[in-house]
């Protein structure tokens, strides 16, 4: 049962939402001063917090910069409840870390849409940040197996996350995107054969929740558009974007970590592209980036020696 915290100074507006929000299934507790209010969050530990800005003492403002400045509580989704509906106001609460507004007199039906979303977010949140620990878990084994599939890994990942911005990948599909360039190798902690890792790769994350988005990362990374890969002959029109730029990012880290030189790896990258192996799309946005980080690197070296000419 998720939990709702209302931080209400009007202990009667406050026993009506507690019978209202406790109707609709959830477990609520109350608090009506905001020093109170963060004492029960640090305890309790709700889903959401209701919270009221008129509070005496620590008002609403400075009760939601304390909890999303505490580990504890900093990832509780925060709902104000406000009868202030000046545009100031509602961004000093934005600026110290509400979530969303509500206005008073309460609309009861836009604070269930409201408590519904919030849980969702906590709920996905908690979910990803389940994810997060299992991927480190998953790159420390691969550091400690061998340093350079760990050092594959993170360079597949990196030029997949900045291609995928270039591409204006959406934010779920990107947040995918990431762990499968981080774990497409993932195989090789106990299979060093190229026709054994892939199947190794899958059987590892078989019993994982995340599975059936993970898997075409895992199993398909050696595939090519022309359905010359392995291990599935995959065409172009079979695999998502995502795997295509996965697979190109891929082969381009195998190049480099060869030829040790980016730009070589680029024109081999250029070739392989004519074969339709990889995405020229892709190829296009990679070339996007590497200039990029060029022009930083000038633009850095540049105020460097600005700053000893200065001294």
């Amino acid at each position: 049962m998720e939990k709702v915290l209302i931080i209400e100074d009007n202990e009667q507006n406050c026993e009506i939402m507690k019978d209202v929000v406790t109707a609709w299934g959830y477990k609520v507790y109350t608090a009506f001063q905001g020093l109170e209010g963060f004492d029960v969050a640090c305890s309790c530990k709700p889903d959401v917090i209701l919270l009221d800005v008129m509070l005496p003492g620590m008002n609403g403002f400075e009760v939601c910069k304390k909890l999303k400045a505490d580990e504890l509580t900093q990832n509780i989704p925060v709902i104000m409840l406000t009868a202030l509906n000046e545009v100031e106001d509602r961004i000093r609460g934005f600026n110290v870390g509400a979530d969303v507004f509500l206005s008073k007199p309460i609309i009861y039906q836009e604070l269930k849409n409201r408590l519904a979303w919030a849980i969702h977010c906590r709920n996905k949140f908690r979910n990803m940040e389940y994810i997060d620990q299992l991927v480190k878990s998953f790159l420390k084994m691969m550091e400690y197996k061998d340093v350079k599939l760990y050092k594959h890994a993170c360079n597949v990942k990196k030029y997949c996350e900045k291609v995928g911005k270039i591409l204006f990948i959406k934010e779920e599909e990107m947040e995918r995107l990431v762990i499968g360039a981080y774990l497409h190798d993932i195989g090789k902690i106990v299979s060093d054969s190229f026709d054994d890792h892939v199947e190794s790769g899958v059987e590892i994350v078989t019993p994982l929740k995340i599975y059936l988005w993970l898997k075409p990362y895992i199993r398909n990374h050696h595939e090519k558009m022309n359905g010359q890969g392995f291990p599935d002959g995959l065409m172009d029109h079979e695999m998502s974007f995502e795997l295509k730029i996965l697979i190109t990012m891929n082969r381009f880290i195998e190049w480099v970590e060869v030829l040790e030189n980016e730009e070589q790896s680029i024109m081999k990258l250029k070739e392989e592209c004519k074969k339709n192996y990889w995405s020229t799309e892709v190829l296009e946005a990679l070339k996007q980036v590497l200039e990029d980080e060029k022009f930083k690197e000038k633009m850095t070296g540049l105020s460097l020696k600005d700053g000893r000419n200065e001294a």
